[in-house]
This record gives structure tokens, sequence and C-alpha cells, in this order.
């Protein structure tokens, strides 16, 4: 019985290291979705090694094609200072770009956020989405 849970296991791990080898091939060929769910495995851990710097880096190329959910990941990273530099100026304004971009979710961690955040922060951050047209 040990052996079935053991070749079970081992079977499983294969199948998800063969999952995660075509996120990265779909990812490197510029598939926006692959390098969100890429970011997720490695801000999550599963399926990779937890690196929220890589995560940071698959959320940001995804977040530069358009992904809502990418950048909502991104403006987490920010919020919490985890594998980029903590700003919650920063967090807020990914946070209001996932929104604009149909990501509800986003839309409660701005809100969140807001909470924490002093009146002169919130104006930093609607000056740098200004200069970003929204």
């Amino acid at each position: 019985m040990i052996d079935e849970v053991r070749s079970g296991a081992e079977g499983q791990e294969k199948r998800r290291q063969g999952l995660i080898d075509r996120l990265r091939f779909a990812a490197e060929d510029g598939h926006a979705e692959s390098m969100y769910l890429l970011g997720l495995a490695a801000a999550q851990g599963k399926g990779v090694p937890r690196d929220d710097i890589e995560a940071a880096r698959w959320f940001h190329l995804a977040a530069r094609k358009g992904h809502a959910k990418a950048r909502c990941g991104l403006g987490f990273l920010y919020a919490k200072g985890r594998g980029v530099r903590y700003d919650p100026i920063q967090a807020y304004v990914e946070f209001k770009l996932a929104a604009a971009g149909g990501d509800p979710q986003a839309l409660d961690c701005m809100r969140r956020l807001r909470l924490r955040l002093d009146q002169r922060q919130i104006h930093r951050a609607e000056e740098r989405l200004a200069k970003l047209g929204v």
C-alpha cells in the first residue's frame, strides 16, 4: 500500500512538473495567462520553489500585456514588499489598473489598502494614475 501511495505521489509530481514546463514554454513564447500562472505558482510555491522575485517578474511581464489578475498579484507583492520594494503607493496603482482591467478582486484589495494609506499617499497614487491616463 505504501508503494502505491509513493507511486501515486511520484506520478502527481511528474504531471505537475509537466504542466510547469508547458506553462514556461508558453510564457516564454509571450502567452500572458501562462506568465500569470507561473507568477502565481512562484508566489505560492506550487509546483516550483516559492520565489517572490520570480513571481514579481512573471506578474510584471503579464501585466505589461494587459493581464488584470497579474496586475493584482503585482499589487499584492508591492503591498507586502515581497520580491519587490515595499511601495504601498505603487500597490494602489496596480490594484486600480487591475480593477480597470476587469479584475473584481482588485477593487477589494484597493479598498483594504486605502484604509492603511494617508491622504498624501492616496493623492500621490492618483497623480501616478493620472500620468498613465487612468
